[in-house]
């Protein structure tokens, strides 16, 4: 990549509040958003990386032993050797979505009466670990508080894997219109559940439609329901216009999208389809990431080169392996097979990048990252991906 390339990828991190790793599952986003923290911490950031990756594999690449839904301050002071001495500070933290939600009862629940009914409430913990959209929500919720701390000069936010970019964007808009949905409100303003049991619908003269629902449904369930509009029905607009603040910041300037993709034909067309849709949002793409790019080791002309050549070449190693000539030959062999086969790949992984250049505005940056023997899962190794991204 050109040095004026790897120079806009600087600028994201200088210059913007939050950067947001987007794209399809198992496309290295864990690993890309803990490799853009700490080139911020290098520059002498106070950087925040947030995760929901449930494998923790972000917590391995640093080093640390485990994440939780804390900020955790990672020690910087193994990098130093591989040569790399951060003037900053890196943090990161694992999101919980139940602990998030819990949080967010808390702040807003009136009293505490109010705030124990609610998180010891059985449909309340369905809503805030199950319910679709949950989970973005909680990012976006963590993503807001951490941004109006001010404790932060860069926060990376690692999304969860999705078939849509705007999943993770519209979710806090999603989950506001499902709590206050017609039948949610319907219920609780027409005071269905009201009374000293909770269940006005006794009082109502429809004491047969109860008896009916609660041949299906067990008047328990009934009850519960009743316990969860009553308390939680108050924080709707909460809901509502947290939705709003956190889509304002995510489309504001002070974020920028980073879509994170693989050379394979079929996720760099999700990632195109990912950046048309953030477009259409008006939403800031600030670049793009391949990861996994078989690089071009030999030229196709070492393939015309004699396997007595190459056996001959292995012969002159200095290593400690002893090999006769019949091993040498068909070591050689194998090797001229296997930088074939890697020729190959790397060509196809080359156009692949090429056509999604040509896919994207020119002003957009395109970063790519080696293929690795390994998985990224050492300090050495995010100093390799960083050096790739940043030069």
């Amino acid at each position: 990549m050109s040095s004026e390339r790897r120079e806009d990828f600087l600028e994201l991190v200088r210059q913007r509040d939050i950067v947001v790793c987007a794209g399809s599952g198992g496309v290295g986003k864990t690993t890309t958003s803990a490799v853009l923290g700490l080139q911020a911490a290098v520059e002498g950031q106070r950087v925040l990386v947030m995760t929901i990756d449930p494998a923790r594999r972000l917590a391995n690449s640093l080093g640390a032993e485990s994440l939780d839904n804390e900020p955790t301050q990672l020690d910087l002071e193994g990098f130093s050797e591989v040569g790399v001495r951060p003037d900053g500070e890196l943090w990161a933290m694992m999101l919980d979505m139940k602990a998030s939600f819990d949080d967010l009862v808390e702040q807003r629940a009136p009293d505490e009466e109010t705030r124990q009914k609610i998180l010891n409430n059985r449909l309340y913990e369905y809503f805030s670990t199950s319910l679709a959209g949950t989970q973005e929500y909680a990012a976006a919720e963590r993503l807001y508080e951490a941004h109006s701390s001010g404790d932060w000069d860069l926060i990376v936010l690692d999304t969860p894997p999705t078939t849509h970019a705007l999943d993770f964007l519209e979710a806090p808009s999603r989950l506001a219109n499902a709590v206050e949905s017609k039948a949610f409100q319907w219920i609780y303003e027409k005071e269905l559940f009201q009374g000293e049991s909770g269940l006005g619908l006794f009082s109502m003269g429809s004491s047969y439609v109860l008896k009916t629902l609660g041949k299906f449904t067990g008047t328990e369930l009934l009850q519960e329901l009743s316990v969860f509009l009553q308390h939680f029905s108050p924080m709707f607009q909460g809901f509502r216009d947290r939705a709003r603040q956190v889509r304002d910041l995510l489309t504001g300037p002070e974020c920028t999208f980073v879509v994170v993709t693989s050379p394979d034909p079929h996720t760099r067309e999700e990632s195109t389809h990912f950046y048309d849709e953030l477009g259409s949002e008006r939403v800031a793409v600030g670049g793009f990431i391949v990861n996994r790019v078989h690089p071009r080791w030999v030229d196709q002309s070492e393939f015309d080169r004699p396997v007595e050549d190459i056996a001959a070449a292995i012969a002159d190693l200095d290593v400690d392996v002893e090999l006769d000539d019949s091993e040498r030959t068909q070591l050689a062999e194998r090797l001229r097979s296997n930088a074939a086969s890697f020729y190959v790949l790397a060509r196809k992984d080359a156009r692949s990048v090429e056509q999604l250049r040509a896919e994207l505005s020119r002003d957009i940056p395109v970063a790519t990252v080696p293929f690795f023997s390994q998985d990224i899962h050492s300090l050495t190794g995010l100093d390799r991906v960083r050096r790739e991204i940043f030069g």
